[in-house]
């Protein structure tokens, strides 16, 4: 995919032109991952646990367009979640239990991992669950039963993996919804001929800024001069006509808007990725993808170094130095494999406080064959 995408734009207006400034109307909405692979979090942030991956064609469905580049989305197919046994009245078999204690936490589930994920929530007595199809897990004593992601539940992904759904809605319309935006407008009581003749003449202007791309409409022109010709107006017909290009208006700068915000996460997007794929092509070259079915191998020692307050381990490389960091969650006891060689599964992401790859680690295995109790 090209650094910048005109296919943004199209997005950012999709969704703001239609609707008053700052509304969700055209939402919930389909999109379609354009991304090779995709992370699924379970918070708008990348140090949140990953507790999914989408592949190139998946399609899901956004709910909301968040800050900084990130976009709220209902759980894709296959998420779940973990609560205790010991927390449940479980029917016979599957489907809806009811919690059987004051209070209890339900966990991240992640796939193909060992261990329950960080916690997503709280559920309090004689809330419901639906228990699913998916072998418990055993931790120590306890015993975790899958379900479903709960009411409300959602998930985030980084917008500049995905665009519209072209089978929900096209993404070339918006030119045609911005002239339906204007014959909306144009189908109200008409004002009297002089004020009508002023509007005209704005209305002109405002078409003229809208045939450049959206994110270089700067309308405040033409805000100023609808608001100006406001307060001359004496009667009901003028103050709907003019009201109604003022919210047209309002939309538009809030499309642009967004439109800008997101050439701005694009750029931050390109720097991160410059980063990741040199850290992808050195692992590349120290390795076989065949043989590789890690995200990143060395012997994990213990270092000096904290994220937001956390210790997180280095991962030593062949030549003695750090390729990574890793950031361990809580149940995850990293003592056993201090100074061994492990083989890690997680998300790898470039952090710029440590200068070098942080790792959020699902899974570490050890790969010198010793057990230690």
């Amino acid at each position: 995919m090209p650094w910048y995408d005109p296919r943004f734009a199209a997005l950012v207006l999709g969704l703001l032109v239609m609707g008053p400034a700052g509304s969700a109307a055209d939402l919930p909405r389909a999109a379609v991952v354009i991304a090779p692979e995709l992370d699924v979090f379970d918070e708008p942030d990348d140090r949140s646990v990953a507790s999914g991956q989408l592949q190139q064609g998946d399609r899901v469905v956004v709910r909301a367009v968040d800050n900084d580049g990130w976009l709220t989305i209902e759980p894709p197919p296959g998420s779940f979640l973990w609560i205790e046994q010991s927390a449940i009245d479980p029917p016979v078999g599957l489907g809806v239990a009811k919690v059987d204690v004051s209070q209890t936490q339900v966990r991240s589930g992640i796939p193909d991992a060992k261990l329950p994920g960080p916690p997503h929530g709280s559920l309090s007595r004689d809330q419901k669950v639906r228990l699913i199809d998916r072998p418990p897990l055993t931790f120590g004593k306890k015993t975790w039963r899958a379900i479903a992601p709960l009411a409300r539940d959602v998930r985030h992904i980084r917008a500049e993996g995905v665009e519209w759904d072209s089978a929900t809605k096209n993404a070339a319309e918006p030119a045609q919804e911005t002239q339906a935006g204007f014959a909306a407008v144009g189908s109200l009581p008409d004002p009297p001929p002089e004020i009508a003749a002023e509007i005209a003449r704005i209305e002109l202007s405002h078409r003229a800024i809208l045939r450049d791309s959206i994110e270089h409409w700067r309308l405040d022109s033409i805000r100023l001069r609808y608001e100006a010709l406001l307060k001359r107006a004496t009667d009901s017909a003028s103050n709907q006509a003019i009201q109604a290009r003022l919210d047209l208006v309002a939309r538009h700068e809030a499309a642009a808007e967004s439109a800008r915000k997101f050439e701005a996460i694009l750029e931050k997007s390109r720097n991160r990725d410059r980063k990741i794929a040199l850290y992808l092509r050195r692992l590349a070259r120290a390795e076989e993808p065949q043989q590789r079915p890690y995200d990143a191998k060395g012997m994990i020692q213990p270092s000096s170094h904290k994220v937001d307050g956390q210790k997180v381990f280095a991962l030593i490389g062949p030549k003695g130095t750090a390729i990574a960091y890793l950031n361990i969650p809580a149940g995850l006891d990293p003592s056993r494999l201090t100074a061994r060689n492990v083989g890690v599964r997680g998300s790898v992401h470039y952090n710029e406080s440590l200068r070098a790859q942080l790792i959020t680690v699902r899974d570490l295995e050890p790969l010198d064959g010793i057990q230690r109790k």
